[in-house]
């Protein structure tokens, strides 16, 4: 059996529309910050035929629906197809006793039959990138069983894998700050993470507050597929290009107003092109915009390093410095009826207590 530890990210830049739905090719590029916590481990061993298990936050076991079941099968689909192209491009490393590297050339690369378990200690579908630290940590448990027979694929050649699932979960990949090139195109590897920098570079911390543990009624996923009807949206593309290089930026230089300034603002622009989108999607509620006013408020009297920062749901991110996490711990901790993660730069997906197994 192998198992692995993942975790989710949280985006200054975020990614949000599809030129291609099927292959999760984003429309624009993206970075951001992985996590340290809270983490999901993925198991794989053989079985019969491939198939999906996962438990809840509590340890009682999930009940999948099909649609969730269909996605696994898809992404292992796609995986495939994708090992398919790889063919006079891998790296072979100590291959199988029962193949010579010649053979594995020509042998063709598969993920078959395995069990998939998922124990997962974040909420689903909160704004707290859970899919995104499932599939990285699934696409880290098959990049293991290849190298094991004998196929080494890079980092960035694993989130590929990762983005096949979902698409921000290729920068929980690798540690430290991660961004996505989109790229050009539609084939199957052209968007890729890239880190930017590891998790040594700079010690940022990450308070959550989740006002509300509640699915939210329409997922990234599909929050995706509408992003091309609102009439903010091309203007938000054109200016992804700048963004994305000013946070690269600050990231490097450690310009922490900068950081501030440019995450803040994409991710205000982002929240109004889902709620002028065809449906309109209403992602953050009235604690979203209660916290970001007296986090503003804080920030100014306090002279404190802080942002704020939503993805696709009502949680608050709190990105700050050292000097500032105690004061925003207690600030978080103390906001009624809210569940709080405290969390900081990571250093991405990892195997654990990895034992033999081999592809079917």
């Amino acid at each position: 059996m192998i198992s692995v530890i993942s975790t989710p990210n949280i985006a200054f830049t975020k990614y949000w529309g599809n030129r291609n739905e099927n292959l999760r090719l984003p429309a624009n590029d993206s970075l951001s910050m992985t996590l340290d916590s809270p983490t999901v481990r993925i198991s794989i061993e053989p079985a019969e035929t491939f198939s999906v298990r996962s438990w809840n936050v509590d340890g009682s076991e999930k009940t999948l629906s099909e649609k969730n079941i269909a996605r696994f099968h898809c992404h292992r689909e796609l995986v495939n197809r994708y090992l398919a192209t790889l063919q006079t491009e891998v790296s072979i490393i100590q291959p199988s006793p029962r193949l010579s590297k010649k053979s594995l050339r020509g042998a063709g690369w598969s993920i078959s039959n395995y069990q998939l378990s998922i124990r997962s200690q974040i909420p689903s579908a909160i704004g707290l990138a859970s899919s995104a630290a499932v599939f990285s940590g699934v696409a880290k448990a098959y990049g293991e069983l290849l190298r094991r027979e004998g196929l080494e694929l890079t980092d960035e050649q694993i989130s590929i894998i990762a983005r096949l699932g979902s698409g921000s979960a290729c920068r929980s990949i690798q540690g430290g700050f991660v961004a996505i090139d989109a790229g050009i195109g539609d084939t199957i590897d052209s968007a890729k993470a890239v880190q930017i920098a590891d998790n040594d570079h700079w010690p940022l911390h990450d308070i959550v507050i989740a006002p509300s543990l509640e699915e939210k009624k329409v997922g990234s996923t599909e929050g995706h597929r509408f992003a091309h009807t609102s009439p903010c949206y091309a203007e938000r593309l054109r200016q992804m290009s700048r963004r994305q290089r000013e946070c690269i930026n600050a990231i490097r230089t450690r310009d922490f107003e900068k950081l501030q300034r440019v995450s803040e603002k994409d991710a205000l622009d982002l929240h109004k092109v889902a709620e002028t989108s065809n449906p309109p999607l209403q992602y953050l509620n009235q604690e979203t915009h209660r916290i970001i006013g007296e986090i503003e408020t804080l920030r100014k009297e306090e002279h404190l390093a802080v942002l704020f920062t939503m993805d696709a749901g009502p949680t608050v991110h709190l990105v700050c410095t050292e000097e500032s996490r105690d004061r925003i711990a207690r600030y978080a901790h103390n906001q009624p009826h809210c569940t709080v993660f405290e969390t900081k730069v990571g250093s991405g997906a990892h195997c654990q207590h990895a034992s033999t197994s081999t592809l079917s």
